[in-house]
């Protein structure tokens, strides 16, 4: 109970505080969630733009372009998209598929993008269009899945820039940047808080005008894409805020001393459960009626410390023959054992208990509900 008052002490002083500090520099530059709605139009263009093949085509203001250089100067990251898709010169593909065949993006994922210029102080002035007084940009993605994702799903991120030089003319929305990640949760309702921050000489590489006259040209969008068919299941894009509303950093730091403090003492109060949650193992199983037997198959999978299964127990009227008792099961591995079970009704299922003995937690009793499945 000590425990619970001092987190929510702690997260109602750090939202304060947060709010305090950062409202009169922020922009809200966040999506609205609304992926079925938004559309990604992915563009191969070459020298000469091809705007007479794109102009028939009808985009809402909320849809996203995407315009990769195709052919003579195009990128390795434009190629790989081009080979993915299957895409030609002056194509143009909508939602991962062929203007004809499109789709809606599915809602499989929810991404909410926030953009920032992170700058540096010199003189107490912000105000030079120098490029070495930005640090560079701060991407921070909150990944919401909703339901399990495929493991082959990845975020992608890209910065384009509008008036690019291409051939004889300029083209808008031109991916000049490109990066991808799978460092994030894949399971339903597990939300991830990804940041990411592309810096300045990096952007200035990729020939992106990185100083306070350019940002208004500059765009990022956020997907979640399949590496092995090229779908997108998530989107959400923002605009570059302008340099007047950028946090000033070093003006800041004895308050983000403070907020790092907060936060380090809610890491340590929120540790042990923390360690607890990775350290248990994982129980999954049914229960099979085999030949007039009912059979339990059980897999246990730990976690990250190693395990003795010490014995098993069934609640009535299940009763349980044949435990597996001192059964070793190391971290990160998984084993199965089949059980005898025997009932004097007939019922849904069957709950057994779990005794183990897990390396630094010590002893705990874990349930087990198991679904029956008759095969006569």
């Amino acid at each position: 109970m000590k425990r619970l008052s001092a987190v929510m002490i702690a997260a109602f002083v750090l939202m304060n505080l947060t709010f305090i500090v950062f409202h009169e520099y922020l922009d809200d530059v966040s999506g609205e969630a609304v992926e079925s709605e938004i559309s990604v139009f992915e563009s191969f263009i070459d020298d000469s733009i091809c705007d007479d093949e794109f102009d028939a085509v009808e985009k809402l203001d909320s849809d996203v372009s995407l315009n990769w250089i195709h052919g003579e100067g195009s990128s390795l990251a434009g190629q790989q998209r081009a080979e993915k898709l299957g895409a030609d010169s002056c194509s143009q593909w909508r939602n991962g598929e062929a203007l004809e065949n499109s789709t809606t993006i599915p809602s499989l994922a929810k991404l909410t993008l926030s953009v920032d210029v992170v700058a540096t102080e010199e003189n107490d002035e912000t105000t030079t269009t120098d490029i070495t007084q930005s640090a560079g940009l701060l991407l921070e993605v909150e990944i919401e899945p909703l339901v399990d994702l495929a493991e082959s799903l990845n975020l992608r991120w890209y910065v384009t820039v509008d008036h690019t030089p291409v051939g004889n003319g300029t083209a808008d929305d031109v991916v000049l940047h490109y990066g991808w990640s799978s460092s994030f949760y894949h399971q339903a309702g597990n939300t991830t808080n990804w940041t990411q921050v592309i810096d300045s000489e990096r952007l200035a590489e990729d020939g992106i005008p990185f100083t306070i006259n350019d940002l208004w040209r500059l765009e990022v969008t956020v997907m979640l894409v399949d590496d092995l068919n090229a779908t997108i299941s998530g989107i959400d894009h923002a605009q570059v805020q302008t340099l007047d509303r950028i946090p000033n950093i070093a003006g800041m730091f004895p308050v983000i001393l403070l907020v790092i403090a907060i936060v380090a003492g809610l890491v340590i109060i929120v540790r042990q459960d923390y360690q607890r949650e990775v350290g248990l193992p994982l129980l999954t199983g049914t229960l099979r009626y085999i030949k007039k037997e009912w059979i339990a198959e059980v897999k246990v999978t730990a976690g990250k410390y190693d395990l003795t299964i010490k014995g098993a127990s069934a609640t009535l009227p299940w009763k349980m023959s044949r435990i597996p008792k001192q059964q070793l099961v190391p971290a990160g591995t998984s084993r199965n054992f089949s059980v005898k079970l025997r009932s004097t009704e007939e019922i849904n299922e069957a709950e057994t208990h779990w005794e183990v003995e897990v390396d630094e937690l010590g002893g705990w009793v874990l349930d087990l509900k198991l679904p029956v499945h008759k095969i006569e």
